[in-house]
């Protein structure tokens, strides 16, 4: 029998040098076995049993493809260690495989999952397929059905927030958007009225949900209550705190009119910082900080409620708003917001 000797001689160099490239990408046994091989070149299968450690390594080494059965120059059997750019190759071509293999596993659960929730929610609330609306008065399947709504959204979540409720709000109570809702990249909106901003728990509440994603933009007189979910489905309440119950809407028409009816209030509604849009350039004197501050005045909002959204001083706050009364000529507040909106700041 003629043996072929190892790819890389008995180099321990070369040794490390392939175990530092494999390792991670196969079992820690199975590179130890290999290197052996490399180094050993062409050996009969009981040479190369005790090389690697025992029968089952070798067979993992040939299913991995860093060793293959082979027949020498007189057609007697053989293992030979595969050429170590081919054993790489073979190595990235299995991980690729099972990656594919894992991402088809994932998105068909996630396709499970938002089937089993769809059809939970219709369990639980004994919905028929041709029912438009359905009231809700149990507080239990209310609290349930808004947190199955946020799980099916498959591209948007809208809410609407005003600050009536029949108990105190309290900062535990903010949540946090489901992971699978982020990862789906749907994306999340919320207009919350500006009385939030009189409050430590509102304020937080508004921070929290920035902080997780959010887009959030404030509104002077948030009108009602209500939740959306892409085209498919809303929740209003019966009345402005909620608590006499909610409908369930699915009709297509109705929901895609509280849809365009958010959206009107969305482009009317003011940016936070960060998620402003770029002020118009024709603003006089004013400075992007002025700006800000106008937008947050004309909705309302007090000194010290403008201070905890800017992150400024009260006192520099009212400094800055002396200086816009000032550039704008202004002697009232009231008639700071006339100057500004006759000049397209408020836009």
């Amino acid at each position: 029998m003629t043996l072929r000797p190892g790819l890389n001689g008995h180099d321990p160099k070369s040794a490390r040098h392939i175990a530092d490239l494999l390792s991670g990408t196969v079992p820690t046994d199975l590179v130890d076995g290999y290197v052996k091989l490399s180094l050993h070149g062409d050996c009969t299968e009981s040479e190369a049993v005790a090389l690697v450690g025992s029968a089952d390594r070798l067979a993992g080494l040939v299913e991995q493809g860093l060793a293959h059965r082979a027949l020498d120059d007189d057609d007697a059997p053989l293992i030979r260690p595969t050429d170590p750019s081919l054993a790489f190759q073979r190595v990235i071509d299995s991980l690729q495989e099972q990656l594919i293999s894992s991402s088809s596993r994932l998105i068909e659960a996630h396709r499970h999952v938002d089937t089993l929730q769809r059809a939970f929610l219709g369990r639980m609330l004994d919905l028929n397929s041709d029912e438009a609306v359905k009231r809700i008065t149990a507080g239990e399947d209310i609290q349930a059905l808004s947190l199955s709504m946020v799980n099916a959204a498959q591209r948007d979540y809208l809410e609407l927030h005003t600050w009536r409720f029949t108990v105190p709000l309290r900062k535990e109570e903010a949540s946090v958007p489901p992971a699978p809702v982020v990862e789906r990249g749907v994306r999340r909106r919320s207009i919350y009225s500006t009385e939030y901003f009189d409050t430590e728990v509102g304020y937080h509440f508004i921070q929290h949900a920035i902080s997780h994603g959010t887009e959030v933009r404030i509104y002077r007189h948030v009108p009602m209550k209500m939740k959306l979910i892409d085209e498919d489905a809303a929740l209003v309440p019966l009345t402005p705190s909620g608590a006499s119950g909610v409908l369930y809407i699915r009709a297509p028409v109705i929901v895609h009119a509280l849809r365009q009816y958010y959206e009107l209030l969305w482009a009317r509604a003011t940016p936070l910082s960060g998620q402003q849009s770029n002020p118009s350039p024709a603003c006089g004197s004013l400075n992007d900080v002025h700006r800000q501050l106008l937008r947050l005045m004309a909705l309302g909002l007090k000194d010290e409620s403008i201070a905890n959204r800017t992150g400024l001083s009260l006192r520099t706050v009212r400094r800055h708003i002396a200086s816009i009364m000032e550039i704008l000529s202004a002697e009232t507040r009231f008639a700071a917001g006339v100057a500004a909106a006759k000049r397209g700041l408020l836009d």
